[in-house]
């Protein structure tokens, strides 16, 4: 799920308070910054239209639904997170309805749904910064739609993976 712009533009600022004037910036491009659902692996591209099918009956099951980025970690040492706040649980119905047929067993994180922010938490301080991040609340969003991305890792800008949206699917309205 992508982060509005508000969102992003929140986060952002938040996280330039916590980084060094000394160490290169950590952040990920805030255009990265997503909620992920499930995690599909190597996908033949024939099976990009079943993978998209099963998002769209995800989603025609699910209404819309509010949610928010509260708190910060850091993953094995070197993945840095922001949380997200879910107050109507409906994030991990969602997602077991999005995973069900074509997402890899292995599901990083399982249900503890959050943006990814860093891949470089062995940087300098970097962990004192995500400790200082853990009474971050950031604004409350309305979930509308599901996005199905592409990663190429390494692609993107400053060696970070690039994302190619490859479809979009909206939640129900009730």
């Amino acid at each position: 799920m992508t982060l509005p712009e508000d969102v992003r533009d929140h986060l952002a600022s938040a996280l330039a308070m916590v980084t060094w004037p000394t160490a290169r910036n950590p952040w990920a491009p805030s255009l990265n910054w997503h909620v992920t659902l499930g995690f599909f692996g190597e996908q033949p591209e024939g099976m990009i239209d079943q993978i998209v099918d099963q998002l769209d009956a995800a989603t025609a099951q699910t209404s819309r639904f509010q949610i928010g980025l509260a708190g910060a970690g850091v993953f094995h040492h070197d993945v840095c997170w922001v949380g997200v706040s879910d107050p109507t649980s409906a994030l991990g119905p969602l997602a077991q309805l999005v995973r069900q047929t074509y997402a890899t067993a292995y599901q990083h994180a399982q249900n503890r749904f959050h943006v990814t922010v860093s891949r470089a938490g062995r940087q300098a301080r970097l962990a004192d910064a995500m400790a200082a991040m853990s009474v971050y609340r950031g604004p409350v969003w309305e979930v509308q739609q599901v996005v199905l991305y592409r990663s190429d890792l390494g692609a993107g800008v400053g060696g970070h993976p690039l994302y190619t949206e490859l479809a979009r699917s909206t939640l129900s309205r009730s």
